[in-house]
């Protein structure tokens, strides 16, 4: 408890009050680090990266699972990764470690203990003392790589020990030009013809160098205690986990550079995206560059007031929101972008992005790209549609191919939502088809986005009964799922296809069962399952119970609201939802899962924001008429759940989600229902926010208030005019403009109260 408490209450940086930081130092990578198998403070990593790069980089306390906990004192490595978290896979890895004295090059063995004292984590530069070698390591990102700064003390026998990885391996050593190449074949699931390619570019001769083994199975499990085969003077090795070292004679406090670029299709590709990257060996000049592209990245939105640790948390929320997903894309030696295929394992023309999961980022991180990111977001749906060429369906969770993980299909949501807010710079005749085949096949192989896709055609739900796991919320989802396809079909002309799918979202109906007052699994004789416990996780939910998918009905709020038996009853569902028993019951998982823990620690009765299902959840008070309960719970969650420090969140980052949901809030809109181009007011933190456009308008969010306690909107104007609604439209947003609040002390219940629009 003692180690928590001190978790909870560090802060990475620290930072004089009468000096103001660039934007590019405000974000804090360590929030989030203090996470583990039972208990997620966000479940992130200290990642050094440029906003959606290949690859990122973090230091690296272990093998596999949690790269990074700030907890532990030993590093063994620093990591090129694509992991998007602990829970998925990390594919092609590969590290660094500089070592001194006697060689080590196994992992436990080269480790090194660090103290938090001289660690510097920012978004484009890491930095750490390294105890055991009296050796500084910095590291900077750049696209396709990055680069070190590795400060040696006096010493002739200074290494740096590249470790490829196991799961296969290969490495060459070219002591004539300083540089060592390799590859890691491993991580990338069933997408054939996997390699990640790496060449190393040092700026001092080697003294010394050769090549070891590490004694493993093809899992990566050691062998008895065999010590690493060693092999002077060798330049090249593959196995299934092999590694390099090259040696140095080395004055006090001299650095060595090594640039580095990597591949997903060749190493001569690893070689040109190296040279475009850093066209020179300069390590500052590497960490100027990266650091001017995030100053243009947090400069999207400006903030002014605040605390000042609700500001770093705002820019550590815009940090994650573009650390994912992973552009894999790369320029060719004729200048065109292509990429290696997870789906086919060939090379195609265009754009390809990996390490998302739709499931979790359609609610919020994409939304919030159709602001910032517009050009970004038609990059993305191109790449889906090379998913969808290549691989014959949409992922749901790419990394980098189609991994089957979580439920329904949103990538339909992300496309659906883009064209309905007019970014349409990709084919759009195949995104409509893209979306037909997702609600009406329920995919082959490892594209089985809707399992039970027959049942739910035919009966108006998936049932209990016929094998499919998590049956409410794949009902649920699918049903909003449809809708999205039905408001593309609308926006395109084909009115059968419209009436169709919005016929097929109104199926949440099925699983309604006014008895117990909660979606409820149904057998396929229309039965209801037995023995139902709204406080029961899993079973026929997706990492929830009934109290949290009750809610997920957001395109058709007023249907839920008739649904659950009119205005007065669902707002006392509402808010019996916050008040009642953070208790949970195991149910259908058979163990304790962190989110478990995480809902109950959070104090927010059943509304578990630590997952996704709920976030949407806080604003629905707008659509049945008391917007000022929206207001409260907004700051609640602020407040309590998105504190500084690396134990100050709560729930898993989950590729920016998490973040997305704090940014929008902040800024006093939110995107309930993703393909319909309306945002919920809520309350915003700041005083002042402009979101600078790509179109070079601005959009600011000015509020007065005369404390901070003031919370609850009293009035609006949009532009100068009084506004009344709780809501306000995508086109109102992009035309630029102002949104004004004047908040108070006590809600305003005569504002705001005729609801939200429907679609």
């Amino acid at each position: 408890m003692q180690r928590y408490l001190i978790g909870l209450l560090l802060t990475s940086t620290a930072f004089c009050a009468d000096v103001k930081p660039s934007l590019a130092d405000l974000p804090d990578p360590l929030v989030g680090t203090w996470s583990s198998y039972e208990l997620s403070h966000g479940n992130t990593y200290p990642g050094v990266f440029t906003p959606f790069s290949m690859i990122g980089w973090t230091p690296q306390i272990s093998e596999g699972g949690w790269t990074y906990q700030y907890f532990r004192e030993t590093i063994q490595g620093f990591l090129a990764t694509h992991q998007p978290s602990a829970w998925m896979s990390n594919y092609g890895p590969f590290s660094l470690m500089p070592v001194t004295g006697v060689l080590e090059v196994l992992p436990a063995s080269r480790a090194s203990h660090f103290d938090h004292k001289n660690e510097k984590a920012l978004p484009y530069l890491y930095s750490v003392l390294l105890d055991a070698y009296r050796t500084k390591v910095e590291m900077a990102p750049s696209h396709h790589g990055g680069a070190f700064r590795i400060t040696f003390p006096k010493t002739d026998d200074a290494y740096v020990v590249l470790d490829a990885f196991h799961g296969g391996s290969a490495v060459q050593i070219h002591p004539q030009t300083r540089t060592v190449t390799g590859k890691n074949v491993s991580g990338a699931g069933k997408s054939p013809n996997f390699a990640q390619y790496f060449v190393l570019q040092f700026d001092h001769d080697f003294s010394r160098y050769g090549t070891w083994e590490n004694p493993e199975d093809k899992d990566g499990h050691t062998l008895g205690k065999e010590p690493a085969a060693l092999q002077a003077s060798a330049a090249t090795r593959e196995g299934n986990h092999v590694g390099a070292y090259v040696g140095f004679s080395t004055k006090a406090g001299e650095a060595v550079t090594v640039r580095i670029g990597v591949s997903l299709i060749s190493p001569e590709q690893a070689a040109r995206n190296l040279a475009a990257d850093m066209p020179d060996g300069a390590f500052d000049h590497v960490v100027a560059r990266a650091k001017s592209e995030w100053e243009r990245e947090l400069s999207k939105i400006e903030i002014q007031g605040g605390t000042a640790d609700q500001r770093r948390t705002f820019y550590t929320a815009m940090y994650h929101a573009v650390q994912f997903p992973h552009m894999l894309q790369e320029t060719d030696a004729a200048g065109k972008i292509v990429h290696w295929s997870p789906y086919d394992g060939h090379v195609h023309p265009g754009e390809m992005f990996a390490d998302n999961g739709f499931w979790d980022t359609f609610r919020a991180q994409f939304p919030l790209f159709t602001i910032l990111e517009p050009k970004k977001d038609a990059e993305i749906v191109r790449a889906m549609l090379n998913c969808f060429d290549e691989g014959g369906f949409i992922p749901k969770w790419a990394n980098p191919g189609e991994t089957n993980v979580m439920i329904g299909t949103h990538g339909d949501s992300v496309i659906a939502d883009a064209y309905i807010k007019g970014i349409r710079d990709y084919d759009v005749p195949k995104a409509w088809a893209a979306l037909y085949k997702d609600a009406t096949q329920k995919g082959t192989g490892v594209f089985e986005a809707k399992s039970g896709l027959e049942d739910y055609e035919k009966l108006g739900y998936v049932p209990y009964d016929h094998g499919v796991a998590e049956s409410v919320a794949c009902t649920l989802e699918y049903a909003y799922d449809d809708f999205c396809v039905a408001q593309m079909a609308k926006a395109l002309g084909h009115m059968d296809d419209y009436e169709k799918f919005t016929a097929r979202s109104k199926n949440y109906k099925n699983l309604y069962d006014p008895s117990v007052g909660f979606m409820r699994g149904r057998k396929s004789d229309r039965s209801w399952i037995a023995d139902f416990d709204p406080l029961a996780w899993g079973g026929v939910y997706t990492e929830g119970n009934a109290w949290q998918w009750l809610w997920s009905v957001q395109q058709d709020v007023p249907g839920l609201i008739a649904l659950m038996g009119g205005r007065d009853a669902f707002i006392k569902k509402l808010d019996e939802l916050f008040s009642t028993t953070p208790a949970f019951r195991i149910g259908g998982y058979g163990e304790v899962i962190h989110e478990m823990t995480e809902a109950k620690m959070a104090g927010t009765g059943q509304y578990a924001h630590i997952n996704e299902p709920v976030h949407h959840v806080i604003y629905l008070y707008n659509y049945a008429g008391e917007p000022w309960k929206t207001q409260k719970w907004v700051h609640t969650v602020e407040d309590t759940l998105y504190r500084p420090g690396p134990a100050g969140w709560l729930g898993d980052e989950d590729t920016g989600q998490m973040s997305s949901w704090y940014i929008f809030s902040s800024l006093g809109f939110y995107p309930v229902n993703p393909g319909q181009p309306v945002y919920a007011l809520g309350s915003p933190q700041f005083d002042h926010a402009v979101v600078h456009l790509e179109s070079g308008k601005r959009f600011s969010v000015d509020t007065t208030r005369t404390a901070a306690s003031d919370i609850y909107v009293q009035a609006v104007t949009l532009n100068g005019k009084p506004l009344d609604r709780s809501w306000i439209t995508h086109a109102e947003i992009v035309a630029g403009g102002v949104l004004q609040f004047r908040l108070g002390p006590l809600p305003n219940k005569a504002w705001g109260t005729s609801g939200m629009p429907k679609p």
